[in-house]
This record gives structure tokens, sequence and C-alpha cells, in this order.
């Protein structure tokens, strides 16, 4: 069975774990796929990713280039970004295009905005869970690029993301960041369903989806199925 490396992008080095981990166990479920995810966290940690977020275009390139030449020169064509904050600052469909253009090979980048283009037309009220209102922001125009009537009831919380990256359990982070009042809140503005607006709160899903009878969406699942059918 052929080898096909994929080159896993996130914000810090935790979430980037997380997102191997991911596609190792996806890579399991999946008869006739041998994914091999590559680790490339952009950042050392929370702060480091945060300031990132908002520094300039020229300086996100160069990030970037740094990350994606070697693994490119390296065979690697696809790259799975498993982070909604990153993904949300900046244009890695444009950025795919001009590498494509410029090392003349087909790369590929996989993005939870992309799956949310898709979802808006599928819903008319989402309650969605971001990391940063930066991430939120990005989430509300890429659901409204396919649906513009669509009302998100959003959240940005870094707390969430310390907790987990502090290695609290899940049942812990749900009651330390106030979750359960957060679902209450989405359920009677009329959310329909609730998105995992960030890579890390699939940790605790399955506690989440015990607080709601909404459907619960990871975009991760989305973005993997969009990866197998790149290769086919």
């Amino acid at each position: 069975m052929k080898e096909r490396k994929v080159a896993v992008l996130a914000g810090t080095p935790v979430d980037t774990a997380m997102g191997v981990e991911y596609i190792n166990k996806k890579n399991s479920e999946t008869e006739g796929q041998c994914l091999l995810p590559l680790s490339d966290p952009v950042s050392v940690d929370c702060d480091a990713q945060i300031k990132f977020q908002y520094s300039d275009d020229d300086e996100k390139r160069a990030v970037m280039d740094n990350i994606f030449n070697p693994e490119i020169e390296a065979g690697v064509r696809d790259f799975f970004i498993y982070c909604n904050s990153l993904s949300g600052s900046f244009d890695f469909d444009t950025y795919a295009v001009m590498k494509s253009l410029e090392k003349d090979v087909d790369i590929r980048v996989y993005t939870p905005l992309q799956v949310y283009r898709r979802l808006g037309c599928e819903y008319s009220r989402l309650g969605v869970m971001a990391a940063n209102n930066l991430s939120a922001y990005a989430i509300e125009e890429a659901l409204m690029a396919s649906n513009p009537d669509i009302y998100m009831i959003g959240t940005g919380n870094m707390a969430i993301v310390r907790a987990i990256e502090d290695g609290m359990v899940p049942a812990g982070v749900i009651d330390h960041c106030g979750l359960s009042h957060m679902v209450k809140y989405m359920e009677s503005c009329g959310a329909e369903a609730i998105v995992l607006g960030c890579t890390h709160f699939p940790y605790f899903m399955e506690e989440l989806a015990g607080l709601t009878d909404l459907p619960v969406i990871d975009p991760a699942d989305e973005m993997f199925r969009s990866l197998l059918e790149a290769d086919r």
C-alpha cells in the first residue's frame, strides 16, 4: 500500500499532536488508506500563536514558507490545517495556488473555513464555539459566503483552549469554563446545531454532546473526507 504524506499544521504543539492523532485514528478506520501525518506546529504556545495571528501578512507568509517549502521538497502535497483560528488568520487557499505555481506541483490545503462555506447552506441558525473572536469572525464570514441570511450565535474564549493545553480533564473543562451555560444560551437563541469552532474542542465533544439534544459538529470530519477524495 502506497504511503501518502500529509503535513498537519496547527497553532501549538498540543493541537498539532491532536491533529496527527486524529488522522492516525481515521486512517486506521479507513480501508485502503495509508496516510502518514507529519507534525508542523506554527507556534510554541498559545501566547505566541495569538501574536502570530495578529502579525502582518509578510511575517505570516515567511513562517508558512519555512514550513511549506521543506515539506514540498520532501514530497508532501497535502496540508491539513488543524486549527480554526490559524485558518481564519491566513489565506491558505490563495497561498496554496501561489505555491502550486511557484513549485510547479499540485499543492492542496484542507481548512475548517472551507467546510464552513459549505455548512452555511445547511442551517439557518448555528451556535459556534471558537477559541477567540478573530476566529469567530472568520467562521461567520465563511458561513455567510454561502448563506447571507444565516444567524450565528458565537463565542470566543481562550480560557477553554488554555485549560485543555494545561491537561485539565474534559469534565473539568466543561465545569471550569461554564460550557453547560453556554450550551443553554445557544439553545435559547434558537441554534439548530453547535459547531466546534476550534480543533482543541473535540477533546470534550462526548461530554458536551451529553448536555444537549442538538447535533454537535466537528468540521475535521469533512476536512478528512476531502483529503481522501483528493487522491482518487
